[in-house]
């Protein structure tokens, strides 16, 4: 019994020490996107309230970090003291500003990301799927605390937690990249004869898809050592 509670608390660190991976790629990644979206939004709003106020009601939306893999964009040399600095521009954020089109204004604000209502629905779903991974991994760090507390086995829903938390890091990375191929789409179209190519081929971590991977093998494991233990125990 000690060494179980031993390999309990074990996998009671390990998952904490996930958890706090986890949640500091979030804060990182997501927060700081979410922060500089914000502002980004509140100039669009500023925008988007003026242009209807006046009555020339305008679809104004963001397409956010678009990749450039060639052109003659404005790259213009900064000269300093003692160097000549080249800028290469490699990604960029675009403010698009075109007619409504008779959209209304509901429809307008639900467009500000990507100029589609999908895609301002499948980008904040996002956020929503890191936030159940992180109550997930919450739960199963609980589960574990009672175990080692009253000396049991933990309970066979840690392995439907650990396979949901498998299945949304991948769905979330891939959604994302998903995404970010359709605003790349987007901003060619736009780009056409500037000058800047764009890169719209699809980007993927796969350091992500790869972590996805690995929880859902860690969740089959501890699934088959689950059966292997209560066969042994009717067996005995």
């Amino acid at each position: 019994m000690q060494n179980k509670k031993s390999l309990l608390k074990r996998l009671l660190f390990l998952y904490i020490a996930l958890f706090l991976v986890i949640v500091t790629g979030i804060v990182h990644s997501v927060l700081g996107d979410f922060c500089r979206g914000a502002a980004d939004g509140m100039q669009m709003g500023e925008k988007i309230a003026e242009k209807l106020q006046q009555g020339d009601p305008r679809m104004i939306y963001l397409l956010g970090d678009v990749r450039i893999v060639g052109g003659t964009g404005d790259n213009s040399p900064i000269r300093s003291a003692e160097a000549v600095i080249e800028p290469v521009v490699t990604r960029m954020n675009l403010i698009v500003d075109e007619p409504a089109g008779g959209i209304s204004p509901l429809g307008i604000a639900f467009r500000t990301l990507g100029g589609s209502a999908w895609i301002y629905a499948f980008t904040m779903l996002i956020p929503l799927l890191l936030l159940a991974v992180i109550v997930l991994m919450i739960l199963i760090i609980r589960s574990l605390r009672r175990s080692i507390r009253d000396e049991r086995p933990l309970g066979r829903r840690n392995v439907w937690y650990l396979r949901s938390i498998g299945v949304l890091t991948i769905l979330a990375e891939l959604l994302n990249g998903l995404l970010g191929r359709a605003m790349n789409l987007r901003a060619a179209e736009l780009l056409a004869g500037s000058g800047l190519t764009v890169d719209t081929s699809l980007h993927i971590s796969y350091s992500m898809i790869i972590m996805g991977l690995l929880i859902l093998f860690s969740a089959e494991v501890f699934a088959i050592g689950q059966n292997l233990s209560e066969e042994q125990k009717l067996t005995i």
